[in-house]
């Protein structure tokens, strides 16, 4: 039986209608937290056959419900700095407390598959049933705009956003757990995945900075940094298999057990920390 850990505790997750930031929330709710998901869509799995076939309810909302825990969902656009405050205050309202905030929103992307026009093959991957997304292609020196912009946006800005507008209500609490969302991509350089790289690195920088001034509220700020997981995002990359030291690519499992011990107890005397989790991926290219 699973401990309950985290019971009394309010977690919210940005991205969470999905993909890992499903499987974040999902493993918050069932070491008893209430769960508060905001997404840009809170049907986005429907579109990514892999994460269709994952759903075991109607929306993620549900799932976690089905876990005995208070669950709520809000459709946002975070890279609007406004829109995420009000999101934020709507959840402080309704739930009464905020404790952990795992900022998973953002992707490489720059056509999400449910933006996607009809038979546009860049969104089309071998094994793949339906579209996935339309990911990044610019280079340091090369990048257009419309892909710098919406790439920082997506994930920069909204993850610092949703840090900024959780930050006041864990202060008043003198406690608290905030979880940011790079990539390995913001620790290796990559050619040709630029501006995402760039946004995660700023994310890295932008963990440490924010726990040094959070600490002495009693709050912990931790970076995670995945590598090549499965979703429906990107699509099966099981053919890295034998580039990656442990010899498979990642699962959503993988990065949810780190969650886990960022947002616990097991974690209180870490702080302004990135953990990666590529199997070891990154130091053998």
């Amino acid at each position: 039986m699973t401990e309950m850990k985290l019971a009394g505790k309010v977690a919210l997750v940005t991205g969470g209608a999905r993909g890992l930031g499903r499987g974040y929330a999902l493993r918050l709710a069932k070491l008893g937290a209430d769960i508060a998901i905001i997404d840009r869509t809170l049907k986005g799995f429907e579109v990514y056959h892999f994460e269709k076939k994952k759903m075991t309810g109607p929306s993620v909302v549900e799932e976690c419900a089905a876990w005995r825990v208070r669950a709520m969902g809000l459709e946002v656009d975070l890279t609007q700095r406004t829109a995420t405050e009000k999101a934020i205050a709507r959840v402080f309202e309704k739930m009464g407390r905020l404790d952990i905030a795992v900022c998973n929103a953002g992707g490489g992307t720059v056509v999400f598959a449910d933006e996607v026009k009809a038979k546009d093959p860049r969104a089309k991957r071998k094994g793949e049933a339906g579209p996935v997304d339309i990911t990044t292609t610019g280079t340091a020196a090369d990048c257009p705009q419309e892909m710098l912009t919406r790439v920082l946006d997506i994930n920069l800005m909204t993850c610092m956003y949703t840090c900024m507008a959780v930050a006041p209500y864990m202060k008043r609490q003198k406690s608290g757990k905030i979880v940011t969302v790079a990539s390995t991509a913001g620790l290796v350089p990559n050619p040709g995945y630029h501006p995402y790289g760039t946004a995660k690195s700023a994310i890295i920088f932008y963990t440490r900075a924010l726990a040094q001034e959070l600490a002495p509220y009693n709050i912990n700020v931790n970076c995670m940094a995945p590598g090549i997981i499965r979703t429906g995002r990107l699509g099966d990359r099981s053919w890295m298999a034998d580039r990656i030291p442990l010899g498979r690519e990642g699962t959503i499992e993988d990065c949810a057990n780190v969650v886990e011990f960022l947002v616990t107890d097991l974690s209180d005397y870490v702080t302004g920390e990135t953990i990666a989790i590529d199997g070891g991926f990154r130091d053998r290219r």
